[in-house]
């Protein structure tokens, strides 16, 4: 049977990495998931929990917790992201057509505007400071690969512009 909620306690170090990887896929392997679609959920749960675990004024978590829910619409994965909450929170006020724009976009604020366009849904939960990702399941389809596929090539193609112009 098909647990339609799971939570995930690990310590908030890089080498925990591998236990947020078998949480994923666990939970893909039980709904069918497979593919690219995998691939958005890894890497968006993945970076979201390295954010977390950045030290932010000479603090670390010890811990990171992860839940997992299904809801009828899709899959949801929520981070707890401590101290970082704010900062990542603020980022995703901003507009992301001027934020991929910018030439001026760190490494992290790349992750997280990719983290933006891998999932279907992103809400804050300032009292739990925690991030949710939401991933539509009930229609995964071709018009939706394809939109994502042609933001990630915009993406990309400004990298290539912004590189080659320097």
């Amino acid at each position: 049977m098909v647990e339609k909620e799971k939570h995930l306690s690990v310590a908030a170090r890089k080498e925990a990495i591998h236990e947020i990887e078998a949480f994923v896929e666990k939970i893909c392997d039980d709904y069918n998931i497979f593919h690219s679609y995998y691939g958005n959920i890894l890497f968006s749960v993945s970076q979201a929990f390295e954010f977390a675990i950045e030290k932010q004024q000479g603090k670390r978590q010890k811990y990171v917790d992860i839940w997992f829910e299904s809801r009828p619409h899709g899959l949801v994965f929520k981070i707890s992201l401590g101290d970082r909450f704010l900062e990542i929170a603020a980022f995703y006020e901003k507009d992301p057509e001027e934020e991929l724009k910018s030439e001026h976009l760190t490494e992290k604020e790349k992750a997280l505007l990719t983290i933006r366009m891998l999932s279907d849904e992103i809400n804050f939960n300032a009292e739990e400071e925690t991030m949710e990702m939401v991933f539509y399941i009930s229609s995964i389809n071709e018009h939706l690969t394809q939109d994502r596929i042609k933001l990630l090539d915009q993406y990309f193609e400004n990298l290539k512009v912004k590189k080659t112009a320097n």
